[in-house]
């Protein structure tokens, strides 16, 4: 949850900036110490969260907890409160377009409609159109890693090699020199270029796979940069007929179709990128390497070892394992494979 608030807030609301953290952090409480017979005591805050994880997910009361944990960091509070003005004047052109404030004046009635709708589109504007140069920039990167996808499979096919395990993991010699190379080393110095830059300004792709993950769908990063346009595109239009006509020679339809078109196409966005993680998501191995890293942790009270019964977790526990995201190394310790992830925990303060 907090991943992909984070991710969508950077796509649509703000684009990354080296100026904040933008990770959001989970400050883990420390508890008194348990029982020893439960066998569910270890020495780290960290692993005593991750065991929790596995054996109580409490979806809910996590993403209440993600939620909290986004709306403390800098993009969380601007994002919170823009969500919050955009639901607010949203609802205000229902309430007096459906007269459940009803003035009995049809003139004033319509002024604070257009009120309401003039704010609702100043707050569009300030993200829709604020990130044009931006949304500009990503599309062409995308598209040139779109192209580069397809002239990887064509070359590789003329050529008579199998096809790629991971289509969309296109080899890079930055990371592994020994493959077989189908680009020109122009191409793929371009195509790493590409990936790097776009990966910072879309912080939810990811060019390659790793333990956790898998990389993320190259046609569906494109459909996300195409809808993020489009959501400009109407914005656009909109503006010109909000500032340009007023509220008495403008048509109905106008505001009508373009207010739900461009926020129409803002939520598309937002639900492929969380659509995306999701499929990328290697659920089953992590949650067999936390439960093997927890079992490697766990250290004796009273210098004795404990018995087999305390350290099992059971078969129904492991399917109860929500989806973990992102770990950064594959050194069989909780800290470490927590490491650099926003779901589970960032442990630690700013």
């Amino acid at each position: 949850m907090v991943s992909t608030l984070t991710n969508a807030a950077n796509s649509i609301v703000i684009p990354p900036t080296p100026l904040y953290d933008r990770k959001p952090v989970i400050n883990l409480l420390v508890r008194p110490q348990e029982d020893r017979e439960t066998g569910s005591l270890y020495d780290n805050a960290l692993d005593r969260h991750v065991d929790d994880v596995i054996k109580r997910p409490s979806p809910i009361r996590r993403t209440l907890q993600g939620i909290w944990a986004f709306l403390k960091t800098p993009v969380g509070i601007i994002t919170g409160i823009y969500g919050f003005l955009v639901v607010f004047w949203g609802a205000a052109i229902v309430i007096f377009l459906a007269r459940i404030i009803n003035f009995h004046n049809d003139d004033l009635q319509g002024f604070w409609v257009e009120i309401a709708s003039q704010v609702e589109n100043g707050l569009f504007t300030l993200t829709s159109i604020g990130l044009i140069p931006s949304r500009i920039f990503d599309t062409y990167r995308i598209y040139k890693i779109w192209q580069y996808k397809r002239k990887t499979i064509r070359l590789r096919k003329l050529a008579g090699l199998p096809q790629l395990f991971d289509l969309d993991d296109l080899p890079d010699p930055f990371y592994d020199d020994k493959y077989v190379r189908v680009l020109s080393d122009k191409e793929q110095q371009d195509l790493h270029r590409q990936q790097v830059k776009f990966q910072y300004h879309q912080t939810w792709y990811r060019a390659h796979g790793s333990e956790t993950h898998r990389a993320f769908p190259i046609n569906i990063a494109l459909a996300i940069c195409f809808l993020n346009d489009g959501n400009s595109i109407f914005q656009i239009i909109l503006c010109g007929t909000m500032w340009g006509l007023n509220r008495f020679q403008r048509p109905a339809w106008s505001t009508g179709t373009l207010i739900p078109a461009s926020f129409l196409c803002g939520i598309g966005a937002a639900i492929l990128i969380w659509r995306g993680g999701e499929r990328t998501k290697r659920v089953e191995e992590v949650r067999q390497r936390l439960r093997d890293a927890l079992l490697q942790t766990l250290q004796p009270l009273n210098d004795s070892p404990r018995s087999p019964s305390q350290v099992r977790y059971s078969q129904e526990d492991s399917h109860r394992m929500p989806g973990i995201p992102e770990m950064e190394t594959a050194n069989p310790s909780t800290e470490n494979l927590t490491s650099g992830n926003d779901e589970l925990v960032h442990y630690g303060s700013k």
